[in-house]
């Protein structure tokens, strides 16, 4: 880490500086003492408070049960009380399912099995009551584990969590009170403490005396402990802060205190002092040390969050390597980490969280990225994938600028192909391959830069190359539309656009659905040629072989004899389809009999753990490992989605081993393969009709079968 050299600039005066820098609220005396207890506070009523949807979903979740009785399970499974420990299902779906079905009346006992559980935390969510008040603050002020769970609370109920609060932060238990009133203090820094403490008026007028006392106690006060974060010296490291004016540095003091003040902010506590701070300090200077100071004390937990507040692109890849390098490991850092870039500018942060979704890391980090990612996407009012398409990186192949090679007395012009490969052109016109080397003529070390910047420019240009290719591969398996704004952007891109020239598009026109290309020109053709009008609103989707039809050969021989090389393997893919009856029944009859290996069977499905509601008398254990994949709820066409509310893929093999990892080339006869709108296995359980879902999942669940078997259909 290079530091600046210090400016020859005098220490600033403590009396011209804030307050927080120079005597900070934890160095000082309280300014008043709350009342310790209010008597007689009463305690609301426990409500549940969803989203939309969100509720519809938990209702949808299913034991994990080889078979159960549709008409009794669920009564039997919802009485009285609260079941936390069952076997068949995992605690928070558990918890969901029994709030979405049983009501409030269930919120405290589920709260009581989950209060020391923090990654259960998505069960508390939902809950608006004072016990779930209560667990929340605790998790939040302290466990680091339960930090994010208790945010996610507090980002749900805001104000509606003041009354809930109350009774705790002026109850008979210290420990209980001391982390209430942290709580309280969070609310005033995110709503102001005018709306905190109208939030405990439904109290009483001695509630909100108390309220208003603990909140005058200093505005910025730590919420819960006094920082540590202050006491570290090694200012040397670090680049010198200049005062507004720009006249003046911060002494040392006042970099400790500032050190401190910066470890309390973060994106979802957003300490009140720190702005104090920004009025008082150049801006520049104190972006320089925020990030100085991450690096220095390498990304520790109080050094990440500050950075939302000052970090641009530079903050933003050094936080993607450090979420990298903690990934699963540290989970909890790894998600304060993410949660930082989520609130950097869109443009900033978006597009890491977005390759952080994508990565090879473990599938927690995938998953904490992915969900960060997307509600990045909401705030900026779009959806992941064409938020993803607009910052897509365009590499300076839209700049004339950076695509010229400057030699000195000589200059080439690079130039990409429909590949992204480099190559460049002379003065003459002449294209070479790659740039030529430096002659005596040339300027040595501006040659040297500009071939360096050529050398970065391929490598960088085929990285996003297979990023993009991948994306699009994925767009084609999970049915993306484009809306016609969305299909513009993605042909006028200069590094989208040439990988999209390779693939085949289906869109909307006057006769139909149609496939068309992106020719030379940047128009559209048909499977013959002819140019090809879309509708003005027409949504474009890529083409899957298996919605081409008689057509697919017809567009083969096309893309041959244009000599187009596609980014992935298209129009290669097979294009099966159901017979009448599997559509009819769902029942895929094609595969009964035929035998597979397990490790060719696990391809295509997952070999999950099942429990018995009932254990049959042959059952040596009272559980089972069979054959399942979840299908995704947006393959089911709109009428089946009405009714259904879930899709499977169930197989049955036999022999069907009965534990965790048989053996992967031992073969098995498939006995019935089927599509299901439950994981029931009972026996007069309606099947899933096969045309109820996306052609396109299908064709490629047959494709997976087909090549475990050797079927080829």
């Amino acid at each position: 880490m290079t530091v600046e050299p210090t400016p020859d600039l005098p220490e600033a005066a403590l009396a011209d500086l804030p307050k927080v820098l120079v005597s900070p609220p934890w160095a000082e005396p309280r300014r008043s003492r709350p009342p310790r207890e209010i008597p007689g506070l009463r305690v609301p009523a426990p409500q549940l408070v969803s989203r939309a949807g969100e509720f519809e979903r938990a209702m949808a979740l299913e034991p994990d049960l080889v078979e159960w009785d549709p008409e009794t399970y669920w009564e039997d499974s919802v009485g009285d009380r609260v079941h936390s420990y069952r076997p068949e299902w995992k605690l928070t779906n558990s918890l969901l399912s029994q709030l979405a079905r049983g009501g409030p009346r269930f919120a405290d006992e589920a709260v009581e099995h989950i209060k020391n559980s923090p990654w259960h935390g998505r069960a508390l969510i939902p809950i608006r009551s004072t016990p779930a008040a209560a667990v929340a603050a605790h998790w939040f002020l302290r466990l680091d584990a339960g930090r994010s769970a208790g945010l996610d609370w507090f980002d749900r109920h805001g104000l509606h969590a003041v009354p809930l609060l109350v009774p705790e932060a002026f109850g008979p238990k210290g420990y209980q009170r001391t982390t209430a009133r942290g709580a309280l203090r969070l609310l005033s820094w995110r709503y102001g403490p005018e709306a905190v403490i109208r939030g405990a008026e439904t109290h009483g007028p001695e509630a909100v005396e108390g309220v208003t006392a603990v909140l005058a106690d200093y505005p910025d006060r730590p919420l819960l402990n006094n920082p540590s974060a202050g006491s570290i010296h090694a200012q040397d490291e670090l680049p010198p802060v200049l005062t507004a004016d720009r006249k003046a540095i911060l002494p040392p003091s006042a970099v400790s205190h500032l050190i401190a003040v910066l470890s309390q902010w973060s994106p979802r506590t957003p300490y009140p002092a720190v702005e104090t701070v920004v009025a008082a300090c150049d801006t520049a200077s104190l972006a320089r040390f925020s990030l100085a100071l991450a690096q220095r004390y390498q990304f520790t937990n109080w050094t990440v969050g500050q950075l939302a507040r000052f970090g641009g692109s530079e903050a933003a890849a050094l936080i993607e390597a450090h979420a990298k390098k903690s990934g699963a490991r540290y989970l909890a850092q790894t998600g304060l980490a993410l949660e930082t870039l989520a609130a950097f500018p869109v443009d900033i942060g978006f597009p890491v969280l977005y390759r952080l979704s994508r990565s090879r890391m473990h599938s927690s980090v995938r998953e904490l990225a992915e969900s960060q990612a997307s509600a990045v996407a909401a705030r900026a009012g779009s959806e992941v994938e064409p938020l993803a398409d607009r910052g897509a990186p365009t590499l300076g192949l839209d700049d004339p600028a950076r695509l010229t090679l400057d030699f000195g007395p000589r200059a080439f012009h690079i130039r990409a192909d429909d590949r992204l490969n480099l190559s460049v052109v002379d003065a003459a016109g002449k294209t070479r391959a790659r740039p030529p080397r430096p002659g005596v003529r040339d300027d040595a070390e501006t040659a040297a830069a500009s071939l360096s910047r050529f050398r970065k420019l391929a490598k960088d240009l085929a990285a996003e190359r297979e990023f993009q290719s991948d994306r699009l591969k994925d767009a084609m398996l999970t049915s993306r539309v484009w809306r016609p704004d969305e299909f513009s952007h993605l042909v006028a891109h200069p590094v989208l656009a040439p990988i999209a020239r390779g693939l085949l598009w289906i869109g909307e026109t006057s006769a139909g659905p149609q496939g068309f290309r992106l020719a030379e020109d940047g128009s559209f053709a048909d499977v013959n040629d002819k140019p090809l009008d879309l509708l003005d609103d027409a949504r474009v989707r890529l083409a899957h072989p298996v919605l081409l039809g008689p057509d697919l050969p017809l567009w083969t021989e096309v893309f041959a004899d244009y000599q187009i090389l596609q980014p992935f393997g298209q129009l290669v893919r097979p294009a099966l389809t159901l017979t009448v009856e599997e559509a009819r029944t769902g029942v895929l009859d094609r595969f009964s009999g035929a035998t597979a290996t397990f490790g060719a069977l696990k391809e295509v499905l997952d070999w999950k753990r099942l429990h018995w509601d009932e254990l049959p008398d042959w059952a040596v254990r009272p559980y089972s490992y069979l054959f399942a994949r979840d299908l995704p709820r947006a393959a089911l066409n709109a009428e089946s989605a009405a009714i259904v509310g879930n899709a499977h893929l169930l197989a049955e093999i036999d022999p069907s081993p009965d534990h965790d990892e048989p053996d992967v080339e031992g073969r098995h006869r498939i006995l019935w393969v089927w599509f299901s709108p439950t994981k029931n296995r009972r026996r007069g359980v309606p099947t899933l009709r096969g045309d109820a879902l996306d052609p396109v999942l299908v064709a490629e669940l047959l494709a997976g079968l087909g090549r475990a078997t050797g079927l080829h259909h």
